[in-house]
């Protein structure tokens, strides 16, 4: 196994990133899934550049991603009123990389960086067609659910 650098993007990353991106919408594991456009990618990045990381992998390039905002809470009753916290709006490692704890790698780092910025809280939401695994995946990282949606 290649070892793996867990780093900040860089507006050069955008494209590879754009490509796991590709890579995430064939694999229709997702309902709905809308992939972002180079523009967003660059606007998230340039907004909010220390909460987008790439993990690199010596041998195969970029092999994942995460991607996070800075928002105030705004009616989510699980947060005292007016605190910070960090929305992760995307996280995705690509499959042959995937059950090596690159994505666990990601969330971790993403939540030291927030952490180093006095942001404690952190909240993320699904729409995965493999809901039982994503759960185990946040739980081992300290996430709770607090809402859920279910349809037949």
């Amino acid at each position: 196994m290649e070892p793996v650098c867990i780093r900040a993007c860089t507006p050069e990353d955008i494209d590879a990133v754009l490509h796991l991106e590709r890579q995430w919408e064939q694999e229709q594991n997702a309902h709905n899934f809308t992939p972002s456009s180079q523009d967003e990618f660059r606007t998230a990045l340039k907004r909010f550049p220390a909460y987008f990381l790439v993990a690199e992998s010596d041998g195969a390039g970029l092999v994942g991603y995460i991607q996070g905002a800075v928002r105030l809470h705004k009616g989510l009753p699980v947060f005292p009123e007016g605190e910070p916290y960090v929305e992760i709006e995307q996280v995705y490692v690509h499959p042959d990389f995937r059950h090596r704890h690159i994505g666990g790698q990601l969330m971790e780092r993403l939540m030291a960086v927030a952490a180093q910025h006095g942001i404690q809280r952190c909240v993320v939401s699904s729409t995965s067609t493999e809901m039982d695994q994503i759960i185990h995946f946040y739980r081992r990282h300290g996430f709770t659910p607090w809402y859920v949606q279910l349809f037949k």
